[in-house]
């Protein structure tokens, strides 16, 4: 597991934060924080160990020991080979039974015997970590990537929809699919895999969510998990726009609807809390400032903001234009959302760089811009008083930061100015509103000219006759009505 030194302590309390939410992913979820946050580390790793050793997932304690031992806390890197043993022969014994009772209901065809106990073995795959990889032989083909691990488990709920007979059925099959792309998505996370093909079935499964052909009140309550669900997976493959439209048309039902079909996402996936986290940081990054005033600030969404006053603040603060303020207030929680699992997640190809260091650098631009547009010359310096660097900055002086990033904004024409580095001032392209004036006018009045020609070549082709008249028609009956068939009743008169 890759760790980054540089977060410092979040404003949250540990074991309280990390009650808000339940396994498989919760010890995940903890490694992230022991892995990127210093102060944290220890406690982090002590709650994790305690929660997977109540489970059953040997390879993850096992990986979990490991990142103690990397990260020096040397009481909380020996391994317990006594649990892991015993644990380990637990489990065989457990996967035995389970298969052999699967194999009876399938000689004994009971389709829902067979969806059952399809479900109970994919669901301790799940939660064991699913098997490990065999040691490699000669005399046997290589093992499948699909029969090892996590990937096992997906495969195994995936054979679940054979023998379901009922929408409800399906759907609640498509839940644990979901649930265990998340959990493959962010281990190969922390593992250096890719995770973006993880994303991709998670957005698979969302959308079937919505097709499932379940009743009106089983929907109503998979559509908020759908929404939600999609905007984390585009969140995690780094679509902002796609992942700010999904979280805003989340209902806030999903915080009182409760679990469905022995489902809790609000505790196994994301809290409602981070829902409001996720949409706000996305639409800030990428909606206009009208979009957010009417449709965050002013919509739906404005319920899930209400948990998080500090995200409500900074999007405020963006529409009024107090963009210092709001750059400062989402600086204050950045270290909050980097031990976010999805939120903290890497961004790209960029080593380091995370996805919350990928929507405050949109944040910031459109701050910059928006800024600067209402000028029409601004110096540097005072521009850098306004906007101080990013902590994350190597540059030496505030001036030679933002010219970085004016000059990137320049390039990319997202900023349609000038940079005079001599002078230290940032000049908008010269505009002449009287030529602007004089050529509108001149293009209405082709206009007119165009309209009022076409209309005079009308009225001379009608004054000549070389019009195209319509076809007369013989006996003057109805098109389609054979002649000598007359009146509303269809009598033929002879």
């Amino acid at each position: 597991m890759a760790h980054n030194a540089g977060v410092s302590a979040p404003t949250f309390e540990l074991e309280a934060w990390s009650s808000n939410y339940t396994p498989p992913l919760h010890p995940l979820r903890l490694a992230h924080v022991a892995g990127n946050c210093p102060p944290l580390a220890q406690q982090a790793l002590q709650i994790a160990i305690t929660s997977t050793k109540n489970g059953k997932d040997v390879a993850l304690y096992t990986r979990l020991v490991g990142l103690a031992k990397k990260l020096g806390f040397n009481e909380l890197a020996e391994l317990d080979t006594e649990w892991v043993d015993r644990t380990e022969d637990a489990n065989k014994r457990e996967s035995s039974r389970l298969e052999q009772e699967l194999k009876g209901y399938k000689n004994n065809l009971i389709r829902e015997s067979i969806r059952m106990g399809q479900e109970d073995l994919a669901t301790h795959m799940l939660l064991t970590g699913g098997p490990a990889p065999l040691p490699a032989s000669e005399n046997e083909p290589p093992q499948s990537a699909q029969t090892v691990g996590l990937n096992a488990a997906y495969s195994a709920f995936g054979k679940m929809r054979d023998y379901c007979t009922t929408p409800t059925h399906v759907a609640s099959m498509t839940l644990r699919l979901l649930l265990t792309a998340f959990v493959q998505a962010v281990s190969a996370q922390q593992t250096g895999s890719a995770a973006t093909g993880h994303f991709n079935a998670v957005l698979a499964n969302s959308n079937r969510l919505r097709s499932v052909g379940v009743k009106d009140e089983e929907l109503a309550k998979l559509q908020p998990i759908s929404a939600s669900a999609n905007g984390i997976a585009f969140l995690g493959t780094g679509n902002y726009r796609d992942a700010a439209e999904s979280f805003l048309s989340v209902s806030f039902d999903l915080t009182t609807n409760g679990p469905i079909h022995n489902f809790d996402f609000t505790r196994a996936v994301a809290s409602a809390n981070d829902i409001a986290i996720y949409g706000g940081l996305t639409a800030l990054a990428t909606l206009t400032r009208e979009d957010l005033s009417r449709r965050v600030l002013g919509g739906p969404f404005r319920a899930f903001l209400e948990l998080e006053p500090h995200m409500r603040k900074a999007i405020s603060l963006f529409t009024t234009a107090k963009y210092r303020a709001c750059l400062d207030t989402l600086q204050r929680y950045y270290s909050d959302w980097n031990l976010d699992v999805f939120l903290g997640g890497p961004a790209g190809h960029t080593h380091g760089r995370t996805h919350v260091d990928a929507l405050l650098a949109h944040i910031r631009q459109k701050s910059i811009t928006s800024h600067v547009a209402s000028y029409s010359q601004i110096t540097l310096s005072s521009l850098a008083a306004t906007f101080p660097p990013p902590p994350t900055s190597q540059a030496t002086t505030p001036e030679a930061a933002l010219e970085e990033e004016i000059t990137t904004l320049i390039q990319t024409a997202a900023l349609p100015f000038r940079l005079d580095l001599v002078s230290g001032t940032l000049v908008a392209p010269a505009s002449d509103a009287r030529a602007k004036t004089h050529a509108d006018a001149s293009a209405a009045a082709d206009e007119v000219e165009r309209t009022l020609l076409l209309r005079l070549h009308r009225v001379n082709v009608a004054l000549a006759g070389l019009e195209v008249q319509p076809e007369k028609r013989q006996g003057g009956g109805v098109p389609g009505v054979p002649e000598g068939w007359r009146g509303s009743r269809g009598v033929a008169q002879g």
